[in-house]
């Protein structure tokens, strides 16, 4: 597939190749670089006791639980959960216990955040509360960002 077909083929899914999340921001405020609020700016996300028991029993010794933002969703933004051994040049440790770590673009789009654990039945999920989220979708882990944390 050469270079103008991809391009074709990403104005159908919206995705383009290789394009990281400050890309995809500035392409969805059509060039316009948004400058954010400072009013959360320099408060790390934190995990609620209950989800702390949750993440601690999930990770192995010496592996790190990380928290980040992609591109997609139904809202335009989605949170994503993983486990990882290794900690990349541009991850911020955020808390020590658990472990966890976010990568420095994620963190813009959650300074502030809550990860807590919601318990229904026998079902448990990782769920987060963003002062940033305007609003989000049923699954609870896609959201899109509310301008009024930006200014433009």
């Amino acid at each position: 597939m050469d270079d103008l077909d991809k391009f074709f083929a990403s104005l159908e899914t919206g995705i383009i190749e290789n394009e990281s999340l400050d890309d995809k921001i500035l392409r969805d405020f059509h060039g316009n670089v948004p400058i954010f609020n400072n009013e959360v700016s320099g408060k790390l996300p934190i995990i609620t006791s209950k989800a702390n028991i949750y993440i601690s029993d999930i990770l192995e010794t010496g592996e790190y639980f990380r928290f980040a933002v992609g591109g997609g969703g139904c809202s335009g933004f989605e949170y994503e959960f993983s486990t990882t051994d290794k900690i990349e040049e541009d991850d911020i440790q955020f808390c020590a216990n658990p472990p966890s770590v976010i990568d420095n673009i994620s963190l813009k789009y959650l300074y502030g955040s809550t990860i807590d654990l919601n318990t229904s039945g026998l079902s448990k999920q990782l769920v987060v509360d963003n002062p940033g989220a305007k609003a989000s979708c049923g699954c609870g882990t896609s959201f899109a960002f509310d301008e009024r944390m930006l200014t433009l």
